[in-house]
């Protein structure tokens, strides 16, 4: 679920601490479910407020719903998470008819188009009907889906999970990898104690496989940056070799000045002070 969060604090600036937590219950209900609660009782049940609670915080919290605890600003997400999601399928779809195609013309399918070839019991090949053959990677599929989600083999399946030999025909449709319904269940059941209904695992499912078919982004190489230091002046490795250049031309003006001085008899020539 998206939250933008300035949208979130520019609108709910006026709860309290209470009723910042019943809201956002409330609206991950609501993503959860894809839809409002059914009535006023399963709200407060779905805020976990007592009934002082809930009768002193619910006039306020109504005031960002609409009626019937409707909420504009997430049926629009839902609608574009849905809008993705048939997208995600429609390509998947397209890619698995493509390879079914191709895989028909290769050398391993028999003559018969509504046939193909498995192997049997004895090692050898067996020729078994399309509609057989998808109705057993289905099967598989949803075994493999009730083993990834917790449910042990041979238990009865949870009711809100009745139907998920159809539904995984709809995968195979779509192109779900099996590879991928596992780790994305997996991911779901180990962070959820109850059981999510079929729509949410799907939802899931269209989300991986869009990242997953997603183009690798290209990274942008700059040139390295030269640096530049100017050259070196003769005589000037060191700022001592600087000093003592320094020194020898103050020695040398000074005795310049001492012998102009004697010439022109101006008195007693300056002198450096003792080192």
């Amino acid at each position: 679920m998206p939250l933008y969060i300035a949208d979130y604090l520019a609108g709910t600036a006026h709860l309290s601490t209470v009723e910042h937590g019943a809201y956002l219950l409330l609206i991950m209900h609501y993503w959860s479910k894809g839809g409002p609660p059914e009535n006023d009782d399963i709200a407060r049940r779905v805020t976990r407020m007592t009934n002082h609670q809930w009768s002193k915080s619910s006039p306020l919290l109504r005031t960002l719903f609409c009626d019937g605890w409707r909420h504009k600003r997430l049926d629009i997400e839902l609608e574009q998470v849905a809008e993705k999601s048939r997208v995600a399928s429609a390509n998947a779809h397209k890619l698995h008819e493509s390879r079914r195609r191709s895989a028909s013309d290769q050398h391993d399918t028999i003559t018969d188009t509504n046939q193909s070839q498995i192997f049997s019991d004895d090692g050898g090949y067996r020729a078994v009907p399309q509609e057989q053959l998808a109705s057993n990677q289905a099967a598989d599929l949803a075994k493999l889906f009730l083993k990834a989600a917790g449910v042990a083999e041979g238990s009865d399946k949870p009711p809100q999970w009745c139907d998920v030999d159809v539904r995984a025909n709809l995968w195979i449709e779509a192109g779900y990898p099996a590879q991928m319904i596992t780790r994305v269940t997996k991911s779901i059941a180990a962070k959820s104690s109850t059981n999510k209904p079929l729509a949410y695992f799907e939802k899931a499912f269209a989300t991986a496989l869009a990242s997953r078919q997603q183009p690798l982004p290209t990274p942008t190489i700059l040139p390295p940056e030269k640096a530049y230091a100017k050259r070196k002046r003769p005589g000037s490795e060191s700022v001592q070799s600087a000093l003592d250049g320094y020194i020898d031309r103050a020695r040398a003006n000074e005795e310049a000045d001492r012998r102009r001085s004697l010439r022109e008899g101006e008195g007693t020539p300056r002198l450096l002070p003792c080192e």
